[in-house]
């Protein structure tokens, strides 16, 4: 099948003016970048029949970064493996210092590594779950689910792991958070800082380097901070009665071991290094974050707009 350069360029082209025009004009539209985002996905959604996700959660799959940075943790690995000697040194204390068996720790290591590999098998040739057909999401995310119940922390969200750069492998979230925008496909990057508690959702487009992050002529940078969630329900309704005001808790006991509030601040898109344009999103614009697995260099996130699951 031949492809449609002239639509593609429409496309791009539309995006990018309408988003120099916005940061340009002295009194830019507040949300016109998500309506360009919006409209140029629906366009490519008609050409290709894509059927538009409208589930409220989503789930992704990320890996340890690649690219240099000054961490403490030494270079990066490849997808699933141990990228230092102190890592490995620390998953062996994590796995071995509450088990009197190291029998049972051994077998649930070995249950961990088969999971990965039919994961990664799994999401090979897949586009980072992009092009996957729905039809064939259930498998995947059964592996996934096994792999969250080997979990051998009960706080994930609070350990020193979360730390750093990690890059998106999978996930089933609509553009541009599977970093999509319209027919153009990039990188999903998230940084976190557990310091200063800040998180970015960084899209990168023809970039290159280990996780083709670098030197990118398009990018997208969305900044955001985090703090542990209170259980409190962003929608503010009840689960029993479809009411209740904003007082509205999960039952879990201790929800931030596990969950983050996620305050969205700004989005900014860039072309070859210049900003051109940046947008601040409306107070109360949050989500919630679950780490439901985390490893050394394997984290899976839920993201949820009401913090339901």
């Amino acid at each position: 099948m031949m492809s449609n350069p002239p639509l593609a360029r429409h496309h791009i082209l539309l995006s990018l003016a309408a988003a120099i025009i916005a940061s340009t004009s002295p009194s830019p539209s507040a949300d016109l970048l998500p309506k360009v985002a919006a409209f140029a996905n629906a366009r490519y959604d008609r050409h290709h029949h894509r059927v538009t996700r409208t589930d409220d959660d989503a789930v992704a799959v990320t890996t340890r970064s690649r690219s240099p940075l000054p961490l403490a943790t030494g270079r990066r690995g490849n997808f699933f493996s141990p990228s230092s000697s102190v890592v490995r040194l620390n998953a062996w204390w994590n796995w071995n210092a509450n088990d009197d068996d190291d029998d049972d720790a051994t077998t649930t290591k070995a249950a961990v590594a088969d999971v990965k590999l039919l994961i990664e098998e799994k999401i090979a040739n897949t586009d980072r779950g992009r092009s996957m057909r729905d039809s064939d999401r259930p498998a995947i995310h059964s592996l996934l689910s096994d792999l969250e119940s080997l979990c051998a922390l009960s706080a994930p969200a609070r350990d020193a792991r979360m730390e750093g750069p990690w890059i998106v492998l999978y996930t089933d979230a609509p553009p541009p958070s599977n970093g999509q925008l319209g027919f153009l496909k990039g990188i999903a990057k998230q940084v976190i800082d557990l310091n200063e508690g800040t998180y970015r959702n960084e899209l990168y487009v023809g970039g290159d380097g280990a996780d083709e992050d670098e030197n990118a002529w398009l990018s997208a940078i969305l900044d955001a901070t985090w703090c542990e969630w209170d259980g409190v329900y962003l929608d503010g309704d009840s689960a029993e009665d479809g009411g209740g005001g904003n007082d509205a808790v999960a039952e879990e006991k201790d929800p931030g071991a596990t969950t983050w509030k996620v305050d969205f601040e700004s989005i900014t898109l860039s072309v070859f290094g210049v900003s051109i344009f940046t947008q601040r999103f409306e107070a109360g614009t949050s989500r919630t974050w679950r780490m439901s697995y985390l490893d050394d260099d394997t984290r899976i996130v839920r993201a949820g707009k009401t913090g339901r699951g």
